[in-house]
């Protein structure tokens, strides 16, 4: 797997046009863990784009940007383990059995503001 060692995600993307399947699988998964990371701080990124995942010199993913940060209460459930096999087909009951088994209780804030890039922003956000 040939690595971009500096600069941008984006730069990677224009240079090789194409990633590998598993060179996608590695920043996607590098992507996901600094994610996790900001999280763990209990911030949401908001600003997240191709521009602002840099390649360190090992080819590592770090996320920059984040002036657009805000500060959320961010509450995980612990997880337990749920027997698959009786989960449903039917996405409504198997939401309940999870909700049942893991104790799910929806907790999310709204940030209440729309930020973004023209480029990246969702569609209907332009509404």
């Amino acid at each position: 797997m040939e690595f971009l060692a500096g600069g941008d995600l984006m730069t990677l993307l224009m240079r090789k046009d194409i990633l590998t399947e598993d060179e996608s699988r590695f920043y996607i998964a590098e992507t996901i863990l600094a994610i996790e990371s900001v999280h763990k701080h209990n911030y949401i990124h908001r600003d997240l784009k191709p521009d602002n995942i840099l390649l360190d010199k090992d080819g590592h993913i770090k996320l920059t940007d984040f002036g657009l940060c805000k500060h959320v209460e961010i509450r995980a459930s612990p997880l337990t383990k749920v027997n698959t096999t009786e989960l449903s087909v039917n996405f409504n009951q198997l939401k309940s059995v999870l909700d049942k088994k893991l104790g799910y209780r929806r907790c999310r804030k709204l940030a209440y503001s729309t930020v973004g890039t023209p480029d990246y922003i969702a569609p209907e956000v332009f509404g």
